[in-house]
C-alpha cells in the first residue's frame, strides 16, 4: 500500500508540473513535490519503521492535493492575463524624481550587529549558570520550548535582523546577476552573517529553514530571469540540489550543537518523513470528535488571548498551550524505537472539520498562493518576489507541520511588518526598479 501511495503522489506531481507549464516555482507543483519527497523518505524507512499505510490516508492526501489544484486553477481562470498588465522595464531603485537611491549598506551593518549583540547577550544571560557553549545552547532551546521569551524589545531586535538579512539577500542577488551595481558584496553579506549568529544562538532551526527556502526560491527567480535557455529547468535543478545538500548539512550541524544524538539519515527521516507517517498513524486512532477550528487556529487563539487578557477576556480550556503534539511511539519487531511528535499540516484540518477540512483549507490556501504567484510572474525584481519567497515556506512545510494557520502568531506579524517597512524605506513605492508602461490597444510591444 505504501508504494501504491508513492506512485499516486508521483502521478499527481507530474500532473501539477504539466498543468503549471513546467514552472518549478508554481505553488501547486511545490506542494506536490514536498508531499512526494516526504513520502519517499517514508518508503526508504519501510522496513525500519514497519510502515503500514491505510486507505483513508491516501484518499485524504490526494483529496487535499487536488483541492489545492482546483483552487489554483480557479484563480488563474478569474485573473486577467499577464499581457494586460503592460510592459515591464527593470532598472535600479530610484526615487520619484528619477535620482538613484543609495542603498544603506553601512546603516544595515551597524543596526544588524548592534541588535544581534543585544539579542544574543540577552539569551546568554538567561543561561549564565550553564558551563559549556553546547550546554548553553541546549538550555536556551529547552527554555524556549517551555515558554521563555526574552521580551518584546529583544524580539523586535531579532525580527529587524531577520528582515535586513532578507532584504540584503535580495539586493545581493541584484548585485551578482546585474553586474552593474556598485554596492559592496562584503558589506551586503555582513548583516546576513549577523542573522546567522542570531539563528545559531536562538537554536531555532525553523528560522534557518525558512531563510534557506527563501534563499533558494529567490535564487531560482533570478536565475530563471537571467538565463534564457530551453534547458533552464535542468540548470535550476542542478543548482538547487547543491543548495539543498548544503542546507541539510547545516541543519544537521545545528542539531548537533543542541546535543542531538541522531545520525544525519535518522534526523532527515524523522524531520522530513515522519510528519506524513504520523498523520497516517493518527488517523487509525482518531475518534471523529471535531474541534471546529480550535486545533487549526491554536496559536492564533493563544496570541489573541494574550492581547485580550488585560481586558479580562480569556478563552479558558479552549486554548492549548502545548507547543508540540503528543509523541507517537512504538517499538518494531527488530527492536527499533520509533518516536516522533511532528505532524503534517493535514492533522489539524481533519481534527477540526474531518474530510471537509481536507477540502476547504487546501482550496483556500491554493487560491491565496496562486494569486500571490501571479503577481510574481507579472513583475520583475519587485516586492512581490521578496514576499512570495518569504511566505512560500508553509507550502514546503506541508508534510511536516501546519505553518500558515496553526503557527500564525505575533512573531510572523512582526516579521512581515519589518520586512515591508524596511523594504519601502529602501526602495520606496516604486519597488525594486519596476516601471510600467501602458500599452494602447493595437500597439505592438
Amino acid at each position: 500500500m505504501a508504494f501504491l501511495a508513492l506512485a499516486l503522489f508521483a502521478i499527481v506531481l507530474v500532473l501539477a508540473y504539466l498543468i503549471s507549464k513546467k514552472d518549478l516555482l508554481s505553488p501547486w507543483f511545490l506542494l506536490c513535490l514536498a508531499i512526494t519527497v516526504s513520502f519517499f523518505i517514508v518508503t526508504l524507512n519501510y522496513s525500519k519503521w514497519e510502515v503500514k499505510i491505510n486507505g483513508t490516508f491516501i484518499v485524504f492526501v490526494l483529496c487535499a492535493l487536488m483541492s489545492w489544484g482546483v483552487g489554483a486553477a480557479l484563480v488563474r481562470r478569474l485573473s486577467p492575463r499577464a499581457e494586460s498588465c503592460g510592459m515591464l522595464k527593470t532598472q535600479l531603485p530610484v526615487k520619484s524624481s528619477g535620482v538613484k537611491r543609495r542603498y544603506p549598506t553601512e546603516l544595515f551593518i551597524i543596526v544588524s550587529l548592534a541588535f544581534m549583540l543585544g539579542y544574543v547577550t540577552k539569551l546568554f544571560l538567561s543561561v549564565s549558570d550553564v558551563p559549556s557553549i553546547t550546554a548553553k545552547l541546549r538550555q536556551i532551546y529547552d527554555n524556549t520550548v517551555n515558554g521563555y521569551s526574552p521580551g518584546i524589545i529583544f524580539i523586535q531586535m531579532r525580527e529587524v535582523v531577520v528582515a535586513i538579512a532578507y532584504i540584503n539577500t535580495f539586493r545581493l542577488f541584484q548585485r551578482l546577476f546585474s553586474g552593474k551595481d556598485g554596492v559592496s558584496v562584503i558589506k551586503l553579506i555582513v548583516p546576513i552573517v549577523a542573522f546567522g549568529v542570531v539563528v545559531l544562538v536562538s537554536t531555532d532551526r525553523n528560522i534557518f529553514l525558512r531563510y534557506a527556502i527563501y534563499f533558494i526560491c529567490l535564487f531560482v527567480l533570478f536565475l530563471r530571469e537571467n538565463i534564457k535557455s530551453d534547458k533552464v529547468n535542468v540548470r535550476i535543478v542542478q543548482c538547487v540540489l547543491v543548495l539543498l545538500l548544503l542546507m541539510v548539512i547545516i541543519f544537521f550541524i545545528m542539531g548537533k550543537m543542541k546535543q542531538y544524538k541522531s545520525d544525519i539519515f535518522h534526523s532527515l527521516s524523522i524531520y522530513g518523513g515522519s510528519g506524513l507517517y504520523d498523520f497516517n498513524l493518527w488517523l487509525e486512532t482518531f475518534d471523529g470528535k471535531l474541534q471546529y477550528g480550535v486545533s487549526t487556529f491554536q496559536t492564533f487563539l493563544g496570541s489573541l488571548e494574550s492581547i485580550l487578557k488585560p481586558l479580562g477576556i480569556s478563552f479558558g480550556d479552549i486554548v492549548q498551550n502545548n507547543r508540540f503534539d503528543p509523541f507517537i511511539e512504538y517499538t518494531t519487531s527488530s527492536g527499533f524505537v520509533y518516536t516522533s511528535n511532528i505532524y503534517s499540516a493535514f492533522k489539524p484540518y481533519v481534527e477540526d472539520f474531518g474530510c471537509l477540512g481536507m477540502v476547504i483549507f487546501p482550496f483556500v490556501t491554493g487560491m491565496f498562493y496562486e494569486w500571490l504567484y501571479l503577481k510574481v510572474k507579472r513583475s520583475k525584481y519587485s516586492f512581490s518576489w521578496l514576499i512570495y519567497c518569504a511566505l512560500i515556506y508553509p507550502v514546503i512545510f506541508y508534510p511536516i507541520a501546519e505553518q500558515l494557520f496553526r503557527r500564525f502568531h505575533l512573531g510572523i506579524v512582526y516579521e512581515i511588518f519589518w520586512l515591508t517597512a524596511i523594504y519601502l524605506a529602501v526602495y520606496g513605492n516604486n519597488g525594486a526598479g519596476i516601471r510600467r508602461k501602458r500599452i494602447r490597444r493595437g500597439q505592438k510591444r
